[in-house]
């Protein structure tokens, strides 16, 4: 009678093949860090991932973020509209180009400054003046109210960065707002927006037409496209 003998690894080498497919299974499902070089504050690594929301456009993002800073306590009981600094939203996309934000920015800051007009100030040009209103007539023995702090240094700033792979077609933005002064994250919000279309070239940036070569023979005075007769035949028939 014959015996088969099958083929088998050693233990220790089975063992070491089980947990390096466990590994690289570990490694396929584990997600993408997307946050480094960030510049705004991030949770502890080993935490549960978050999950941004779905905004869809980034004048919606705006707005959500504008109504979430105004009704934070410190905006929303200021008795003097807090100055605040936005110096636009910035990229750390990968990928072989880098992302222009600017229509990120104007359609972010838009939205921010239409709605929150009322609240809050901008270090920026493109806000009105605060506009104090007159001090009422004082009584006597009344104490005089210390003067209104009209400086441009900021008490918070809104940071705004979009993370993503340049080929996506949605990236995540997260936007915070933080205070300027002992640096404390007051608001943090993770959006999920869509890509904005890159800006048709512009003539300045379009290569410059190159006029045709003229013909040999031809008026080197004629305009190029335009038909101009053979000069007329110096033979002369008897």
């Amino acid at each position: 009678m014959q015996i088969s003998k099958s083929l088998s690894l050693p233990l220790p080498v089975r063992g070491m093949a089980v947990i390096a497919a466990g590994l690289l299974a570990l490694t396929a499902c584990a997600p993408i860090d997307d946050t480094t070089g960030s510049r705004l504050t991030q949770p502890p690594p080993g935490g549960e991932p978050r999950q941004p929301v779905d905004a869809n456009d980034i004048a919606i993002v705006g707005q959500e973020v504008a109504h979430s800073i105004m009704d934070l306590p410190q905006v929303a009981n200021a008795t003097v509209p807090p100055m605040v600094q936005f110096t636009g939203v910035t990229s750390i996309v990968k990928g072989d180009y880098p992302v222009d934000t600017e229509p990120y920015t104007e359609l972010f800051r838009d939205r921010l400054l239409l709605i929150t007009r009322e609240k809050l100030r901008f270090v920026e040009h493109t806000l009105p003046p605060l506009v104090v209103a007159k001090p009422k007539k004082l009584k006597k023995h009344e104490p005089i109210p210390p003067p209104v702090d009209i400086s441009t240094n900021p008490d918070y700033e809104i940071l705004a960065e979009l993370r993503g792979n340049y080929s996506d077609d949605f990236y995540k933005v997260q936007v915070q707002f933080v205070d300027s002064h002992t640096n404390d994250v007051l608001f943090d919000g993770l959006y999920r927006i869509r890509k904005e279309a890159a800006p048709p070239p512009s003539p300045d940036n379009m290569a410059p037409s190159v006029a045709p070569e003229a013909a040999p023979g031809s008026d080197p005075n004629t305009p190029p496209g335009t038909y101009a007769p053979p000069p007329p035949s110096q033979t002369q028939y008897e």
